[in-house]
């Protein structure tokens, strides 16, 4: 844990030193999310930066050489097409960290999936509504008397 927690820092430098953020951590899965603005924009997961990708972006990852978040399940690898590890020269020079972050940024807005509402009633609909009376009490029931222990 002090390898990544070590990582950890560096990244923060490296973001720092490229002006970028205020970048956020969180706990996820087993590693770190990072965030600017509410915006899950990367993760740190065994030691590994990797970021948001999409259609628009994971070519630049691929011409990079870089791949996606992957591990074992069972007898199969998964990967994890969302994530790509980012190339570790990028995190030395603070311009092209920031296009990779802000590339980073754009893919998780595009990709975001829309939050859902929570069904509400309409005007019509409230004025359709079953008009409300009043909720009657009732007595509580009477408690049974304890059997004496035989």
């Amino acid at each position: 844990m002090a390898a990544d927690s070590d990582y950890l820092d560096y990244v923060f430098d490296c973001f720092a030193a490229a002006r970028i953020g205020p970048v956020t951590r969180e706990r996820l899965f087993s590693g770190s999310g990072l965030r600017i603005d509410g915006e899950l924009f990367g993760v740190i997961l065994r030691g590994t930066l990797y970021f948001v990708v999409d259609y628009q972006t994971w070519p630049r990852f691929g011409e990079a050489g870089m791949g996606p978040f992957s591990y074992s399940r069972k007898s199969a690898q998964q990967k994890i097409e969302r994530w790509y590890e980012l190339p570790e020269d990028v995190l030395l020079d603070p311009g092209d960290l920031r296009d990779w972050v802000n590339e980073a940024l754009a893919a998780s807005r595009r990709t975001a999936k829309p939050a859902k509402k929570k069904p509400g009633k309409t005007a019509a609909a409230a004025k359709m509504a079953k008009p409300r009376t009043a909720k009657t009490v009732s007595k509580p029931a009477a408690k049974k008397k304890a059997r004496p222990a035989r």
